[in-house]
């Protein structure tokens, strides 16, 4: 017969072990279509807030505390996915060092603006009375030829950014919302140089190092677009430019190859999705609520991938693989309850495995071997980079609209993508408000941005010890879950990612890899660099 818990962190971690499976039962019952249990669910809550409360951190040992952080963190994001009771977390965050819960009315705006979004973005109208959905239209922008439907279907997302934006002034929920992150982290600090220092990064290296990245990712989609002499390239143009692969590989991907393929890839990596007992709930139904943002859960008896895939295409794999990512190091994690659901600060480090994973989708190899034909490896790179510079961008949005809050939001982005990627400034639309992360998690998309410099360093380190995986290499899955994947919150991501890879975290091997595309990123930093008198400084979402 197992003993019982002897202290009161034994009793604290027992009852977060129930409580953290609890909720994930209940996201994946609501996101299946299924019943959700409600008996016992309070009562985990309040068994949870109560063993936490009876806790004396300074009895605790080091890996204790640490313990104690990341199940204060993680509540916080559990509470936000599945509501609790009428009960009071402050406690609970305040000792993980996160910030109090929002005020009820800030919440309610945020939800209703939320569900707005994803209404708005599952029901895109165009022209003729097609109904597609977001991530149709951006696929639609990188595929259609004829310039005037691309303008056509841009201008069909405005309802998008309306749910988001209201009219950018008085009626703008983003503003008000945007206010009440903006006090937050003045009280509690900017989530985005939480999520920068917890990948090693110093204070304030961010964002001289984004504008870097995208000087060098200027040059790259202005050589794909053929630009001389200055010009712009419009918004709904952007896209297609950077597109030739999805093009070139969109007869080798409909809808149903995408789980075969992905599936396939798993396994020739050693992390066969069935043993590992994955559940992917990707394709749309009637009787399953909206998924505006493809997310992936653990569960029981394994993780979960949920999605909206309503076509194929190269960006749908990659995001399908990147989705796969989250669920294998998911999967991965071996270690005391404590640590399994690793700080909020952790993000970005969880977003770059799963771009490690994601981004061979990109790979000439990795599409001869699945596909039967590659893309050209320029066109290839400038796939992959093309969403990693629109992050970007998001990423010093959410930096500036914090810090500058009596700008308006469409000026702040116009100026953001006309200096960094060449994009014609259209400061009287809100097509920025496409992404849910804006409102649902704000800084959330700097996470992305982080992702993509470590995703690149990892990538190149992992190639450098066992060579290129891209045609596949059982061995993979093991001996990555063994560096990186098993600890859960037990490392913090600097730790790990400065043993990885010898040294700390920097950009130089994105622009490597960047610089792929014809030598013209190779270590520039060409484009705006940033100074207090000129341009976007420090702050973060």
């Amino acid at each position: 017969m197992e003993a019982p818990p002897r202290t009161s962190f034994d009793r604290l971690e027992a009852a977060w072990d129930e409580l953290r499976h609890a909720v994930e039962d209940r996201v994946v019952a609501r996101h299946r279509g299924l019943p959700v249990a409600e008996a016992g669910y309070a009562e985990r809550w309040t068994g949870f807030v109560a063993a936490f409360a009876a806790v004396d951190p300074s009895s605790l040992a080091d890996a204790e505390r640490r313990g104690l952080a990341c199940m204060g963190s993680a509540a916080g994001f559990l509470a936000s996915l599945e509501p609790p009771p009428d009960l009071d977390l402050s406690a609970v965050v305040a000792a993980a060092g996160a910030a109090a819960p929002e005020p009820a009315a800030i919440a309610a705006l945020r939800s209703a603006t939320y569900e707005a979004y994803g209404e708005a973005a599952e029901h895109v109208v165009l022209p003729g009375g097609e109904t597609i959905d977001r991530l149709t239209a951006f696929d639609r922008l990188a595929t259609v030829a004829d310039p005037a439907e691309r303008r056509a279907v841009f201008d069909a997302l405005e309802p998008v950014w309306r749910a988001v934006d209201g009219d950018g002034r008085t009626t703008s929920p983003y503003r008000q919302l945007t206010a009440a992150s903006a006090e937050r982290w003045a009280v509690s600090g900017s989530v985005i140089e939480a999520n920068a220092a917890a990948m090693g990064l110093a204070p304030g290296a961010l964002e001289p190092m984004l504008w870097r990245i995208l000087g060098a990712g200027r040059e790259v989609v202005a050589a794909a677009a053929s630009v001389r002499g200055g010009r712009r390239v419009e918004p709904w143009e952007y896209r297609y430019v950077v597109g030739a692969a999805e093009r070139h590989l969109r007869e080798t991907l409909p809808l149903e190859r995408l789980r075969p393929i992905n599936d396939a890839h798993l396994r020739s990596l050693g992390a066969d999705p069935e043993a590992l007992a994955i559940g992917y709930d990707i394709v749309p139904r009637p009787d399953r609520p909206p998924i505006p943002v493809a997310f992936t859960i653990g569960g029981r008896p394994g993780p979960w991938v949920f999605a909206n895939y309503r076509e194929g295409g190269l960006g749908n794999l990659a995001e399908l693989l990147h989705e796969s990512g989250h669920a294998i190091h998911v999967a991965a994690i071996d270690t005391r309850p404590a640590f399994a659901e690793p700080p909020e600060t952790d993000a970005a480090f969880f977003e770059a495995i799963a771009d490690v994973v994601g981004w061979d989708a990109d790979e000439p190899a990795f599409q001869e071997r699945h596909l039967g034909r590659g893309a050209e490896p320029v066109d290839a790179v400038v796939s992959r980079y093309g969403a990693v510079l629109l992050d970007i961008c998001w990423s010093l949005f959410e930096i500036e609209v914090h810090r500058s809050l009596g700008r308006r939001a469409n000026d702040v982005w116009a100026e953001i993508v006309a200096d960094g990627l060449g994009i014609e400034p259209h400061p009287e639309w809100s097509w920025w408000a496409v992404r849910g992360q804006l409102i649902e998690a704000p800084g959330y998309l700097a996470n992305y941005a982080l992702s993509a410099i470590a995703a690149a360093a990892l990538r190149a380190r992992i190639r450098e010890l066992r060579g290129d995986w891209s045609d596949g290499d059982p061995g993979w899955y093991p001996f990555v879950a063994d560096h990186l994947l098993r600890f859960g919150g037990e490392r913090t991501p600097a730790e790990l990612i400065a043993a990885f890879l010898g040294g700390p975290l920097t950009e130089t091997p994105l622009l490597e890899d960047l610089g792929r595309a014809g030598g013209r990123a190779e270590g520039r930093a060409g484009g705006r660099a940033p100074s207090p008198a000129s341009s976007p400084a420090r702050r973060t979402t």
